[in-house]
């Protein structure tokens, strides 16, 4: 698996996410476009064929100018430790590539999958931005994930 920069090119991919329930209940809108330079997304790719999206989009969830770490996979590569692998390949590029110091992730409480990936990530509970999404945060010093 490795990440290619979203592009134009990956409408499709985009698009089919979003019929798929499973996968965009907690996501609502496409929370990125392409062609935005503040933001850093990357298809997700098994050789040819892209699996969903992860990457970084700017983000004050957290009530200060943060990247926020996303990811979205087709119903059909899910349970297979992708997402997590996608999500750890993301924030390299974040601390190794980008310098970031810190990457945040707002999760639904009732999203238990992404909040133990959040956790096998090595991001730790900061607290709830609203009644029901948590704020997750890794500093770039924190110990390798799990």
């Amino acid at each position: 698996m490795e990440l290619r920069p979203l592009d134009d090119s990956h409408a499709d991919l985009l698009s089919s996410l979003q019929q798929q329930e499973d996968v965009w209940e907690f996501i609502g809108t496409i929370p990125v476009s392409a062609q935005d330079q503040a933001n850093h997304v990357f298809a997700i790719m098994e050789g040819k064929v892209a699996l969903g999206f992860a990457g970084l989009v700017k983000s004050q969830a957290a009530g200060r100018d943060d990247f926020e770490l996303i990811c979205a996979m087709r119903s059909e590569a899910q349970l297979r430790g992708l997402a997590r692998q996608a999500c750890e390949l993301a924030l390299g590029w974040a601390f190794n590539t980008a310098k970031l110091e810190r990457v945040v992730a707002c999760i639904d409480e009732t999203n238990h999958a992404a909040r133990a990936i959040a956790t096998k990530l090595g991001m730790a509970e900061l607290g709830y931005q609203s009644s029901n999404r948590i704020i997750y945060v890794k500093y770039r010093d924190d110990a390798a994930p799990r």
